[in-house]
């Protein structure tokens, strides 16, 4: 039997999933909580936690349950189809996505596979996940070619530390009061950091920073 614990702030969705898991005797709703301090004080009732997309700081209850042995595993449901959002999700840590256009029945599948601790994906979006693979496997070979095959692209100490707080998630302004460094300096050094590590987005430099690529 596969318990299930719904963090979601919608009641409607919340009874709809519950109708649709009376329909399998494998599956049992053990509650509804609708905010990360309820989620908490719960996880342990249940194998695997549907954390809906719109609930405050869901991100940090998949941060805090993904992808530990001991933990429920997290299927993140009613995501909108956009691809950086939803890496975002997994990388964080969520053993599976449903995106607001999946049905009922792909979030059993995914509700099954996540118990099993198997990925539970819709099949377009492995893709995906291989392209991000793929994107931060080039980017490892990268940092550790020889200084002069990487064009002198290593990062400095002060871009090093600065790195670390785009990971920990301070922005330009809060950079540059915890360095005491001009806000304008803070932005040059954030656009070299995101230079030399060939990434578009910060969030995408916190993830390379977070796998220890630098």
């Amino acid at each position: 039997m596969t318990r299930i614990l719904i963090v979601t702030t919608v009641r409607l969705l919340s009874d709809l999933i519950q109708v649709a898991c009376k329909n399998h005797s494998d599956l049992e709703i053990v509650g509804t909580v609708n905010d990360k301090s309820q989620a908490f004080a719960n996880a342990g009732r249940c194998d695997v936690m549907l954390v809906s997309y719109d609930v405050p700081e869901a991100l940090t209850i998949v941060q805090n349950f993904g992808g530990k042995t001991m933990s429920p595993a997290v299927v993140v449901m009613g995501l909108p189809n956009v691809e950086p959002l939803i890496l975002r999700y997994l990388e964080a840590g969520a053993a599976g996505c449903i995106r607001e256009q999946e049905s009922v029945q792909e979030l059993v599948q995914a509700i099954r596979l996540a118990a099993a601790r198997q990925v539970a994906l819709h099949a377009d979006l492995f893709a995906v996940v291989l392209g991000r693979v793929s994107q931060l496997s080039n980017q490892h070979r990268e940092s550790k070619m020889p200084m002069n095959e990487r064009n002198d692209k290593q990062l400095t100490q002060r871009e090093r530390e600065i790195l670390q707080l785009i990971a920990q998630g301070y922005a330009n302004r809060e950079i540059a009061q915890q360095l005491t460094i001009e806000l304008g300096t803070a932005k040059n050094h954030v656009h070299n950091i995101l230079d030399k590590l060939n990434v578009k987005t910060r969030r995408d430099a916190a993830v390379y920073y977070s796998l220890g690529l630098v």
